[in-house]
């Protein structure tokens, strides 16, 4: 059985799937040499007509020259612009684009200077042995910088694809231009053979294939005559390399479908060819590449084919790109009305321009101007029948019925799961299709919805990229300041005296007992606060004088009955004192500190229990003497006046009165010190359990001696009162006896 490469030295064809025979239309253009046009009044280059990855390199007002780069750039797939031609450069502005939307783009208008001055890089051209001590790379660099793409519609940077990254087993030279009307491959290499063969030359040289093959279609006979003369006459070698002559048929020109009818293999959905070890290349391409290689000449200008039964000059023109669609059909006699349709590329695959001042750009090789009779008139679309008539002539092996039906919908992603991307465009079923659906149109729409979701998903991606960048680098720099402060902290701290390090110990301190100190404020919130003490201890004193008002009543009461009833008052006086006592010593257990911050502080007990005894003491002094100065008083006044008889004989018992108020003196004096004991008992407790806070303040007992001394006082009085008023008592009752 024989390889691959054997059937294809033996010029083996695989049948081609799909495909359709359109009317040629070829003669209208292919019968008459290359030629010139004169020079337009300006030209427009559009800056970013491979890529966007260009830096203008001039401003309005410079001279340029003729081949002078305009633009720079350092990415792997920047591709230069040039000038076209000599002249001054006059705008730089938003011009209309070569493209079916119109939208305009920045673009350098250029004014000719009509001398056409050529650059001094521009050398005369050299022969394929001056170049042998070029590398490879040199040879790929000189490629790039002369601005070379692909000239047969797709425009790939030349560079790229002329530097795979697998080995190249199988070249193939695409000669096909099967689209009808198009005639600048044919032309060019039947003018420009010799030049073509140098330019193929170099690029074996760079890839080194096993087999190599130049596939031109059978209805050029003229074209496939010269290039076999110019295969013989040039330095490529004679085993392993070919023309092959293929049938007529649309679109077999395409990078796939070619492969296909003449290896039988199949490009897998997504891939390229060079993952199989097969590179195709453009036959007009291989001209532009031994210019820029070998004469260091650069894309400025290139074959257009103009034709259609509008032009009064049908042809193909050496044309400078740049290169106004307007001036063309001034220059070609543009016998059209003004509604007449200006498409660019061919009838199958071009697409319409509605201005006709855009340039002409590196991609354009034919400019159809049809008139009424060779279009076919706009039709009403239909609802599709389900024929099936568009995937029998679908090249790509494609289902175009279902990818009509889900990019109507918009239902983009069911359409590309059913291959959208593989759809060259052909126009295969629009051609064929009985309802006149246009097909292209609708996968167009659905390719470029497809393009900008990606392009939103993949900004949305970056964006989430550089936020979560930023917080990260945020976090860092949040780290590296709270380090650093440690750092600098621990520093200090090692640096820092003995003396330091205590007056920061205190100071921590401090702080801390304040903070405990404000929380425990909050808890005991809810106790008594100084004002209810002050209003409590205020209730007890009155309720002490009202209790010290009412007494005397009662005994006076009492001594109406009986003599002995002064010894009940002075109990009383006793009771009474005793009381207010007590009430002092609430008032005083009120007034102590509640909270944790207050207990603190030490009390003294000492100072608060020698006041209570000493003034216990003096009252109760006082008491006594008042009430036997009183009794004496009685006993004279009882002795002065007359009594009755039974009263006479009965002697006045002044003795035993001394006795009861000396005995109740002191019993108010032991209940005083009893009290006064209780309560120094009490503030020793407190001092006890609370002398652990050494920054405590000593409270004051100042007010509780006050409340002691006014209460004793008080109490004193009540006693004299009563004295006196047993006194007049006694003498009332002797006056009446």
């Amino acid at each position: 059985m024989l390889t691959l490469l054997e059937q294809i030295d033996k010029g083996t064809l695989w049948r081609a799937i799909g495909g359709i025979h359109p009317p040629e239309q070829k003669v209208l253009s292919n019968t008459t040499n290359i030629a010139s046009l004169p020079m337009a009044d300006e030209y427009v280059i559009p800056l970013p007509q491979v890529g966007d990855n260009a830096t203008l390199a001039v401003s309005v007002g410079d001279y340029v020259t003729k081949g002078e780069v305009l633009t720079s750039g350092s990415h792997f797939g920047y591709l230069p612009v040039h000038a076209p031609t000599s002249g001054h450069i006059i705008h730089i502005e938003q011009r209309p684009s070569n493209h079916a939307s119109g939208l305009p783009v920045l673009s350098c208008v250029i004014k000719p200077d009509g001398l056409d001055t050529l650059s001094d890089k521009v050398h005369p051209k050299l022969a394929l042995t001056d170049i042998e001590h070029l590398s490879n790379q040199e040879i790929l660099s000189k490629i790039q910088q002369a601005g070379i793409a692909g000239l047969g519609g797709a425009a790939f940077p030349s560079h790229i694809k002329l530097n795979p990254a697998s080995d190249i087993e199988l070249l193939i030279i695409n000669a096909i231009e099967c689209e009808p009307y198009i005639t600048s491959d044919d032309m060019i290499m039947r003018e420009q053979s010799d030049a073509i063969m140098q330019g193929i030359a170099i690029v074996h040289r760079l890839l080194k294939p096993k087999r190599l093959i130049i596939a031109i279609e059978d209805n050029k006979p003229q074209a496939i005559s010269i290039m076999q003369q110019a295969l013989s006459r040039s330095v490529l070698p004679e085993d392993g390399v070919r023309i092959t002559t293929l049938p007529t048929l649309y679109p077999s020109g395409g990078e796939k479908q070619l492969i296909q009818i003449l290896t039988g293999q199949e490009v897998p959905s997504g891939a390229i060819p060079a993952q199989l070890g097969i590179l195709v290349q453009n036959v007009a391409t291989c001209y532009a590449i031994q210019d820029a290689v070998l004469r260091n000449y650069p894309l400025i200008e290139r074959v257009v084919t103009i034709t259609g039964n509008n032009v009064a000059k049908p042809g193909n023109y050496w044309l400078p790109i740049g290169t106004p669609i307007s001036h063309l059909l001034s220059q070609t006699n543009f016998k059209g009305l003004d509604t007449d349709k200006v498409i660019i590329g061919g009838p199958m695959m071009g697409y319409a321009l509605y201005n006709d001042s855009a340039p002409t750009l590196k991609g354009t090789n034919c400019i159809l101007l049809p008139d009424a009779n060779e279009m076919a008139p706009e039709q009403k679309e239909l609802p599709c029948i389900r024929c099936g008539e568009c995937a029998v002539v679908c090249p790509a092996q494609l289902l175009p019925q279902q990818l009509f039906w889900h990019s109507k919908a918009q239902e983009y992603d069911k359409a590309v799961s059913y291959n959208l991307n593989d759809c060259i465009e052909c126009g295969c079923c629009s051609y064929i299709c009985p309802s006149n659906i246009p097909l292209v149109e609708y996968y167009r729409i659905a390719k470029s919805a497809v393009k900008n979701e990606i392009e939103e998903k993949k900004q949305a991606e970056l964006a989430k990229q550089r936020f979560e960048l930023r917080t990260q680098r945020l976090e860092d720099e949040k780290l590296a300041r709270e380090a650093k402060q440690k750092e600098a902290a621990d520093r200090r701290k090692a640096n820092m005296s003995g003396t330091d390090k205590d007056a920061v110990a205190q100071a921590m301190a401090r702080i801390k007992a304040k903070k405990e100190a404000e929380a425990n404020s909050e808890v005991a919130s809810s106790a008594p606060t100084d004002k209810r003490d002050a209003v409590a201890a205020a209730v007890a004193r009155a309720k002490a004088k009202k209790a010290a008002q009412t007494s005397p009543e009662k005994l006076e009461a009492s001594t109406t009955q009986d003599p002995v009833d002064d010894k009940k008052a002075k109990v009383a006086a006793a009771v009474v004192r005793a009381k207010a006592k007590k009430a002092a010593l609430k008032t005083a257990d009120a007034t102590l500190p509640e909270n944790d911050s207050e207990a603190t502080e030490s009390i003294p007990d000492a100072p608060v229990a020698q006041i209570d005894d000493k003034k216990a003491k003096i009252a109760a002094a006082v008491a006594r003497a008042k009430a036997k100065k009183a009794a004496h008083k009685a006993v004279d006044t009882s002795a002065i006046e007359p009594q009755s008889d039974t009263e006479t004989s009965k002697p006045v018992p002044d003795t035993p009165v001394a006795e009861v108020d000396d005995k109740k003196a002191k019993i108010a004096a032991a209940v005083a010190k009893a009290k006064a004991k209780k309560a120094a008992l009490k503030a020793a407790d407190a001092t006890e359990v609370q002398n652990h806070a050494a920054t405590s303040e000593p409270a004051t007992d100042a007010p509780i001696a006050e409340v002691d001394d006014k209460k004793a006082k008080i109490a004193a009085a009540v006693a004299k009162a009563k004295a006196n008023k047993l006194a007049k008592q006694a003498k009332l009752d002797n006056g009446k006896d």
